[in-house]
């Protein structure tokens, strides 16, 4: 008698037990997401408090305590370094920070620069004077080198547009000389963000293949350099204030290997005329062809050279990643969400609080994690939860998270990257937003669809698909390393990179949705085999 009662209380606890199935997981998730929940992590983090989470400041390090401290009590375990707390013969425990040292570069004042023309019979040296004829961004490292110069237009190479400055150019051991700026069908094209990343790109790829460094310049800028400061001109803090640029400071990784030691400078339009006098070169005619799309080759100018000379002070900065992690049944399948914590610091009175840049994403990330946890249920797929340092100084935290990867490379099979979630692209076009994401992967665009239609979230998806995800964010460490990308990005406001980044200019309505279908996207890859 007593083994049929306990036979009929299991299988009646068996029949009445709930059972989830994908879909329930799902709608546990969701309701986990809510404009409360992102307006109560913003609140704080794009707040004053936290200074405009300059990289290795004491605002970021605030900002990186309190994701921590989210990521504890969403249930999320940590990711982290390991440190023994209690003496070195206890055991180490993991925590939530990723330690590592930036190079942080600050320039001097006794800079030099000569060009030098060498017509076949005699030589002619003109010494250029700093801050006036020329001006550069403060480089990893002392320099000193001679090199010939090519000349390339714009330098603008973009795959999208089939549209290459360095066609047949070789550029090892040369100084590249460009007009600043691209072309002006390249604007009429791409996004400010695309162009800024194609930008990006091309610095990257002149590094890899061994040119001496940049020397940029505008026709219509007499003066290379910075000019005085107007007192009187200064704006409140209240008002929007100036485009964050600091030249004089620099944040590189030492250990990779001669990054810091490309100098990128400005020169005037009088020190550009210099070096094209007597090679039949003229740029604005160059300029008319260029901004209607109409491509030129160029060679070396065999007969000039530069000659420079920087000076410089380094010290190293402590940063660190925040890392999470949500173990899943499989160790060997893993995702990363990422979005960058930092921002621009403050300056001369005013404070970068970056709210969509990129308090957004990390919001996003965080509420993520939140989500995945209230499933109540493990996923298949091991998902890290990272939030990035020193996006703003090159992409440099998820860099350093790539390169030194606690795990095989082959073990991670995506990385969704949140920069920038929470602006339309413009009041009339409110649901508006891309997806870009690596065309080998063609089953995200599918699931991607299927999802906004199952959970009704109203959004005007643009696909984007491609070898190369273009993007000046944290996913190009990624798909640098070969691995697949998805982020959505919708609108790039007049407020990016200005004090007016505040939370008042948030349109949470697109930010609960991008984040509402990521989820639903993250937790079918996490539980799926694709």
């Amino acid at each position: 008698m007593k083994n049929y009662i306990i036979l009929i209380t299991t299988v009646t606890a068996l029949i009445f037990q709930p059972c989830f199935g994908q879909d329930d997981y799902i709608e546990k998730g969701l309701k986990a997401i809510s404009q409360d929940v992102l307006k109560a992590q913003m609140g704080f983090l794009a707040s004053d408090w936290t200074e405009g989470r300059k990289a290795g400041e004491k605002g970021e390090y605030i900002a990186g305590d309190y994701i921590a401290s989210m990521l504890q009590l969403f249930g999320v375990e940590p990711g982290g370094d390991y440190i023994r707390r209690r003496g070195y013969y206890s055991s180490p425990e993991r925590t939530y920070f990723q330690n590592f040292t930036l190079l942080k570069t600050v320039q001097g004042n006794n800079h030099e620069m000569k060009i030098i023309s060498d017509d076949g019979t005699s030589l002619r040296t003109v010494n250029l004077t700093f801050n006036t004829d020329f001006f550069f961004r403060s480089s990893g490292r002392q320099t000193e080198l001679e090199a010939p110069v090519v000349f390339v237009g714009y330098g603008f190479k973009n795959e999208t547009l089939r549209y290459d400055d360095f066609s047949n150019i070789n550029v090892r051991g040369k100084f590249i000389l460009k007009i600043s700026g691209v072309p002006e069908f390249a604007r009429e094209k791409l996004s400010p963000s695309d162009l800024s990343a194609s930008m990006r790109e091309t610095e990257r790829m002149l590094r890899e293949e061994g040119a001496a460094g940049v020397l940029d310049f505008n026709p219509d800028m007499a003066s290379a350099g910075i000019p005085q400061e107007i007192e009187f001109l200064n704006m409140s803090p209240a008002e929007d204030g100036p485009r964050y640029w600091n030249p004089d400071i620099r944040y590189t990784l030492p250990e990779r290997t001669g990054y810091g030691s490309f100098p990128v400078i400005s020169i005037s339009s009088k020190a550009a005329d210099e070096i094209l006098n007597g090679t039949g070169i003229d740029y604005n005619e160059y300029k008319k062809e260029a901004d209607t799309g109409k491509q030129t080759k160029f060679s070396s100018l065999t007969s000039k050279k530069i000659y420079f000379k920087n000076d410089v002070t380094c010290t190293p900065v402590q940063v660190r990643n925040v890392i999470g992690i949500i173990e899943g049944n499989d160790p060997e399948q893993i995702m990363v969400l990422g979005a960058h914590y930092d921002h621009l610091g403050m300056s001369n009175g005013f404070l970068w609080n970056g709210a969509d840049d990129n308090a957004s994403g990390t919001i996003g990330v965080l509420t993520l994690a939140k989500a995945i946890m209230e499933t109540g249920k493990k996923p298949e797929k091991t998902i890290i939860i990272a939030l990035w340092t020193a996006e703003e100084e090159g992409l440099l935290g998820s860099r350093y998270y790539v390169d030194k990867l606690s795990y095989p490379k082959e073990h991670l099979r995506l990385n969704l990257n949140f920069d920038m979630i929470s602006r339309y692209v413009s009041d009339d076009e409110p649901n508006k937003v891309t997806m870009t994401y690596t065309s080998s992967c063609p089953e995200f665009q599918k699931l991607t669809e299927n999802n906004l239609e199952k959970y009704g979230i109203n959004l005007d998806v643009v696909y984007e698909s491609s070898d190369d995800p273009p993007g000046g964010s944290d996913h190009r460490s990624f798909v640098a390393a070969g691995i697949p990308i998805m982020r959505f990005k919708p609108g790039h406001r007049e407020e990016y990179h200005t004090p007016a980044d505040e939370t008042e200019t948030i349109d949470w309505d697109i930010m609960e949705k991008i984040v509402k279908i990521s989820f639903t996207n993250i937790w079918e890859l996490a539980n799926s085999q694709w």
